[in-house]
């Protein structure tokens, strides 16, 4: 569909704690020694190739919704004036896991790009999120999210997690100067289940939500 002259597309993707994240690398037959977590998508060879090439420029961004009732980090990778956008809500503590760890330890976020033309796995990262872990803001954020408890109110959950989506649907934002925005690919990550399934999360769209970036 159209959103400001942007081609976005929508899908779910997944949360991989680390016994999932070092199954995907298996694949790969130069195998990097990453440890921990990542997210999850697939995406078309022609998309892929836009994130591996060294000669179109990257950016990225990172966010945190404002949300009352559920937080949801607001991951972009961008190349040329293409944008992979993963939003995950952090409603459970594997989700919350991955964002601290992201953040502190691995100190990038790690993105595992199935190609089903190519039966490959791509692994797009990006630049550290936070430049500073010992800044009271990443503290303070931090040490809510270890303390989050969720209240109960999934239609309220629901409207945040609407909310981010859309105004991620709707952002013109580039974060690579002198390219605009042409086309969005918008994934909703969530854990998988212990059946092997990701526990769907809801798509559809609102108001109120806002975000607040990470520096």
């Amino acid at each position: 569909m159209m959103i400001s002259d942007i081609t976005t597309h929508r899908a779910f993707g997944a949360v991989l704690d680390p016994v999932q994240f070092a199954a995907e690398l298996a694949s790969l037959k130069q195998r990097p020694q990453y440890q921990g977590r990542a997210l999850s998508v697939t995406l078309p060879d022609a998309v892929t190739r836009l994130f591996e090439s060294p000669l179109v420029p990257k950016g990225q961004g990172v966010a945190i919704s404002d949300g009352a009732a559920l937080p949801v980090a607001v991951v972009t990778v961008q190349a040329g004036g293409t944008q992979l956008t993963c939003l995950v809500p952090l409603a459970t503590s594997e989700a919350r896991d991955w964002f601290i760890e992201s953040v502190e330890r691995q100190r990038r976020m790690f993105i595992a790009v199935n190609v089903p033309e190519r039966r490959q796995l791509v692994l797009v990262q990006s630049d550290a999120p936070v430049r500073d872990v010992s800044s009271p803001a990443w503290t303070a954020l931090r040490d809510h999210l270890r303390g989050y408890v969720p209240g109960g109110d999934q239609a309220a959950e629901v409207l945040d997690m609407v909310d981010v989506l859309r105004l991620a649907e709707e952002s013109t934002q580039s974060f690579v100067p002198g390219f605009e925005v042409s086309e969005r690919w918008v994934f909703v990550c969530v854990p998988y289940q212990t059946d092997g399934h990701a526990v769907q999360a809801p798509v559809g769209a609102g108001k109120g939500a806002g975000a607040v970036a990470l520096h």
